[in-house]
């Protein structure tokens, strides 16, 4: 029973933490592969020791540094994923926040997973994979991510899911330390045409205490519209016209006396 309070004390202080987390902004940044992005830190604390760069897709470390609120993220001029990576530390918290970017530009020897293999925080949250080259984190689609602790898996680790549309559940890694999770499909307005939906923002959260030390982790992203909103639609439709395309032919390839309306006979 004890056990059981505790848990349920905890839960709704997990639940309000305001964890260090990126947030793109609005209008002033590049889409997938663009060549700057705008992003601001939020949930900052105020005197803490903080550091921000951009790992490259080469493993190859930027620092950058903040104007009036905003850290402006630019293409390498290098191809594939980048990681923008802030961390925060005081005597008692280590705090990361974590975010994958995609960028256009010349190939390059490393592969996404040795950028995922990269060490940016005691506690990560790392996609597990990253999604492909022109693919994009989609509502309604399983994904994966490995919750880990000094590289080390995490098993049954709390982790807090959140979109700016007010979804919010807690889950659990399981005893591999995995997350698995189904993004919510909560845009509150769908529209046909992927252009025509912009991208909602995920935010995924955990945190443990280790010898007096609170760490903190998150990972954010954007996600789309999954396109079988109006996929779907549009197959329906195509079938009830091929369907009705090919009643036309066959009628044309009938003999002249089977296209003849019979009369009813009564018996």
């Amino acid at each position: 029973m004890r056990a059981l309070i505790v848990f349920v004390l905890w839960m709704p202080a997990f639940m309000v933490q305001a964890d260090l987390y990126w947030q793109p902004v609005p209008g002033r940044g590049g889409a997938h592969g663009g060549a700057a992005k705008m992003f601001k830190l939020a949930e900052q604390i105020p005197d803490a020791k903080r550091t921000v760069a951009l790992l490259h897709s080469d493993l190859q470390r930027n620092p950058l540094e903040v104007d009036k609120g905003l850290y402006r993220v630019k293409g390498s001029g290098k191809n594939n994923y980048h990681a923008l990576v802030a961390r925060e530390e005081g005597s008692d918290y280590r705090h990361l926040a974590v975010r994958y970017l995609y960028f256009n530009g010349k190939p390059v020897d490393s592969s996404p997973s040795d950028l995922l293999a990269e060490s940016l925080g005691e506690l990560e949250i790392v996609p597990d994979p990253l999604p492909r080259e022109h693919w994009r984190y989609t509502s309604d689609k399983p994904y994966r991510f490995r919750v880990q602790f000094n590289g080390k898996p995490l098993p049954e680790q709390p982790v807090l899911v959140m979109t700016e549309t007010g979804s919010t559940e807690i889950l659990h890694s399981d005893s591999d330390g995995v997350l698995k999770l189904v993004i919510p499909d909560d845009f509150a307005t769908v529209v046909p045409g992927a252009r025509k939906n912009p991208p909602g923002e995920l935010r995924i959260f955990s945190e443990v205490d280790r010898e007096g030390i609170n760490y903190q982790s998150s990972l954010s992203m954007s996600y789309y519209v999954n396109p079988s909103h109006w996929k779907s639609a549009s197959l329906g439709a195509m079938a009830a016209l091929g369907g009705l395309l090919f009643g036309l032919w066959l009628n044309r390839r009938l003999p002249a006396h089977s296209r003849r309306k019979k009369r009813c006979v009564q018996i």
